[in-house]
C-alpha cells in the first residue's frame, strides 16, 4: 500500500494545517477538497495509509465516502480520523465507528496538540476522541440575545429587498429553494424565502429540530449535504421524508461579534453537486448579508446575481438555421457566452468572452471545447483540479454550476453555468461565464439588480413607479392620453399547488410576453406585486386600453387572470391614477365568478 495521507477538507487552510500534522509522521500527503476528489485520488493512488476526513464534505459527504472507501479490498489497513463541526454527526460517526473503520474522531474545536495525538492514535489503531455534544449553554444565550436586540424577528411580511436577495440566490446557485433563516430558541424562523411550499411559507418556520440551519449555527461552519435522502443523520428527517428536502448547502450569518444569527442556505429537491467553491461563494454572501442585516436592522444588500438562461421552446427550425439564430443573439450579449452544439463542439462565442480568456473571438468558436477547458484551467492557480470539474451538464438535467478562481487575465471569481437545450439533431448548451464581482461596487450592481424582475424580465416596481412618473408628465406636456392596464395572474397559487412552483413561474412568464406584446415602447410592462402586472400605454386613450385589455384574454385555455384599464384623468397625481386602478382591480377580482369545477 502506498504510504501517503489522503486530507479530505474543503477548507485550502485546514487542509494546510492537517497535511502538516501528517507529514510530521513521515507520511507524503494528498488533499481532495471534496469527497469524489477524494474518490478519484483513491482510485488513482491506491487506498491511503491514513484518511483525515471532514464529514460535511461537497458532491459526496464523508459518511458516503468512508463506506465507499470500506467497500474497497485495499483499504482493510487504512487509519480513519474524522475531524468536523458538528456535533450530531460526530455523535452518528462514534455509533457508526466499527461500520466504517474510524479510529479518531475530534471536534473541529481540538486544538493541534490534540490533532497531533488523533493522527497518532489512529495510525496506531488505538481509538481516540468521543462523539459527545459539546453544548455551550453561555454562547447560546449571547446568541439569541443578540438576535433580540437587533430586532430582526419581524411577525409583518418579509422585506422586499430581502426576497429579491434570497431569489437571486437560488438564481445563482440553481436551485428551486433559498432562504435566510433564523434559528430561535425552539425553531427556525425564515426571515426571508423563495420556493417553499405554501404550508411551510405560511407558517415561515419549522421546529429547531427539523431545521439544517440548527446545525450551521451550533457547527459555526458552512454545511452541505450532497444527497440527503441517503445520509445517516438526515434522511429520516420529515422535511426529507417529504420531499422537501433532497439536499442542502447553507453557510453561518456570523457578526462582528462572532455570534451566530442563523443562516443563508439552498436546498434542491434532487442532489446537489456544488463544489469547494460553490461552498465558499455561499459563505462570502452570507459574510455580507450578516452584515447588512447587523448594521441596518434587517436591510440586507444582497451580492450580484447571475441570469438564469432559459430552455429553449420546442424547436420547429432545421439544426443550423436555429444555431444561427442563437449566434446573432450570442454576439450581442453583453454577457461572456459561448453555445456549443450536439456533440460537444463550440458554435459561437461572443466578445465578452473572449475578453474575459483573453482569446481572439475568432478562435473561440473553432476551438475543440476539451482545448477550451484546458485555456480555462491554465487561467486559475490549480489548473489539474479545476480541469476535474469542467464539463457540460448532463442533458437531462437543470444545468451544471461552479464557481472558479480565475488568476489570469486578472485576478477575478467566475461562475460557470452550463445549460442544455434543444435544437433540431440533438441538445445544445449555453455555456455563460459571470464575473461575480467579489470586492467590487456592490451598492451599483444591487441598484441595476433593482430595476429587473429576474423571473419575468419586466421592470420591478420601483423602476416601474419612477417611469410611470415620467411618462405621465410627457405626455401632459405634448397633449398625449395615457393609459393603466393591471393584470391578475388569480390562478397562481391554484397552479403551485397542484402542479409546482415551475409551472406556475411558467405560466407568469408567459402572461408578461403576452402583456409586452401590447405596449410597445414607449410603453413598459411593470410586476407591480407578485401574481399583478401592470402596463403603461402612452397614448393610449380608453377605448385602444380596454382594446388592448380584451386582447389579454383572447388566448384559449389560459390561466384565469382578471385584468382593468384606467385612463389618467387631467392633472391627477401619479400616486392617484394607481390607487383608482388598484380599488378597480380588488373590486374586479371580488366580482369574479369561480370557475366551474373541471371533469
Amino acid at each position: 500500500m502506498p504510504r501517503y495521507a489522503l486530507i479530505a477538507e474543503p477548507d485550502r487552510h485546514r487542509a494546510a494545517g492537517l497535511l502538516a500534522l501528517t507529514q510530521q509522521e513521515g507520511l507524503e500527503g494528498a488533499v481532495a477538497r471534496d469527497g469524489a476528489e477524494a474518490q478519484e485520488l483513491v482510485r488513482q493512488r491506491g487506498a491511503p495509509t491514513l484518511l483525515v476526513t471532514d464529514l460535511a464534505l461537497p458532491r459526496v459527504d464523508g459518511f458516503a465516502l468512508l463506506a465507499w472507501l470500506r467497500g474497497r479490498s485495499d483499504a482493510r489497513d487504512t487509519a480513519v480520523m474524522v475531524v468536523t463541526a458538528f456535533d450530531e454527526l460526530r455523535v452518528r460517526a462514534w455509533q457508526l465507528k466499527d461500520a466504517l473503520g474510524i479510529h479518531a474522531l475530534l471536534s473541529r474545536r481540538a486544538g493541534p496538540e490534540a490533532m497531533r495525538d488523533g493522527v497518532r492514535r489512529a495510525l496506531a489503531g488505538q481509538l481516540a476522541g468521543h462523539g459527545q455534544l459539546e453544548l455551550n449553554a453561555d454562547e447560546e444565550k449571547r446568541r439569541l440575545a443578540r438576535i433580540d436586540a437587533l430586532r430582526l424577528v419581524d411577525p409583518n411580511l418579509p422585506e422586499q429587498e430581502l426576497q429579491e436577495l434570497v431569489a437571486e440566490v437560488a438564481q445563482a446557485f440553481g436551485v428551486p429553494v433559498a432562504l435566510l433563516t433564523l434559528v430561535l430558541g425552539d425553531k427556525q424562523w425564515f426571515k426571508a424565502h423563495v420556493g417553499l411550499p405554501a404550508a411551510l411559507a405560511k407558517d415561515r418556520g419549522t421546529p429547531r429540530d427539523w431545521a439544517f440551519c440548527h446545525h450551521v449555527v451550533q457547527g459555526r461552519e458552512a454545511l452541505v449535504v450532497p444527497d440527503a435522502t441517503r445520509h445517516p443523520v438526515f434522511w429520516d428527517n420529515p422535511l426529507v421524508r417529504d420531499g422537501i428536502v433532497g439536499s442542502y448547502a447553507g453557510a453561518p450569518l456570523i457578526t462582528s461579534t462572532g455570534d451566530v444569527l442563523g443562516s443563508l442556505c439552498v436546498i434542491d429537491t434532487r442532489p446537489l453537486m456544488l463544489g469547494p467553491e460553490d461552498l465558499a461563494a455561499l459563505r462570502e454572501l452570507a459574510s455580507r448579508v450578516a452584515e447588512d442585516l447587523e448594521h441596518s436592522s434587517g436591510r440586507a444588500r444582497p451580492p450580484p446575481a447571475l441570469p438564469r438562461p432559459q430552455a429553449a421552446a420546442e424547436p420547429v427550425l432545421s439544426e443550423a438555421a436555429a444555431l444561427a439564430l442563437v449566434r446573432e443573439a450570442v454576439s450581442a450579449l453583453e454577457v461572456p457566452v459561448l453555445v456549443v452544439a450536439p456533440g460537444r463542439k463550440p458554435f459561437a462565442a461572443n466578445a465578452a468572452l473572449a475578453e474575459l480568456l483573453g482569446l481572439p473571438e475568432e478562435r473561440l468558436s473553432g476551438m475543440a471545447f476539451d482545448s477550451l477547458c484546458q485555456h480555462i484551467a491554465s487561467l486559475t492557480a490549480d489548473p489539474g483540479g479545476t480541469l476535474r470539474q469542467l464539463d457540460l451538464a448532463a442533458e437531462s438535467s437543470r444545468g451544471l454550476h461552479l464557481t472558479l478562481s480565475l488568476e489570469r487575465p486578472r485576478p477575478r471569481v467566475v461562475r460557470w453555468v452550463a445549460r442544455p437545450f434543444l435544437v433540431p439533431g440533438g441538445v445544445a448548451q449555453l455555456l455563460s461565464l459571470m464575473d461575480l464581482g467579489i470586492g467590487a461596487d456592490l451598492k451599483g450592481k444591487r441598484e441595476r439588480l433593482l430595476r429587473q424582475d429576474a423571473l419575468t424580465g419586466l421592470d420591478t416596481r420601483r423602476l416601474g413607479e419612477e417611469r410611470l412618473a415620467k411618462e405621465i408628465g410627457r405626455c401632459r406636456r405634448e397633449g398625449l392620453p395615457i393609459s393603466l392596464l393591471l393584470v391578475d395572474l388569480v390562478e397562481l397559487g391554484a397552479i403551485n399547488r397542484a402542479r409546482g412552483y415551475d409551472a406556475g413561474d411558467a405560466a407568469l412568464r408567459e402572461l408578461a410576453r403576452r402583456a409586452e406584446e401590447l405596449c410597445p415602447p414607449p410603453g413598459f410592462g411593470v410586476r407591480w406585486t407578485g401574481d399583478t402586472l401592470l402596463l403603461a400605454l402612452p397614448g393610449a386613450d380608453a377605448v385602444v386600453a380596454e382594446a388592448a385589455r380584451q386582447q389579454l384574454h383572447d388566448v384559449p385555455a389560459q390561466p384565469a387572470c382578471v385584468s382593468i384599464a384606467v385612463t389618467v384623468q387631467g392633472e391627477e397625481d401619479p400616486h392617484g391614477t394607481l390607487a383608482r386602478a388598484h380599488a378597480a382591480l380588488v373590486r374586479a377580482k371580488s366580482e369574479r365568478k369561480p370557475a366551474p369545477p373541471r371533469d
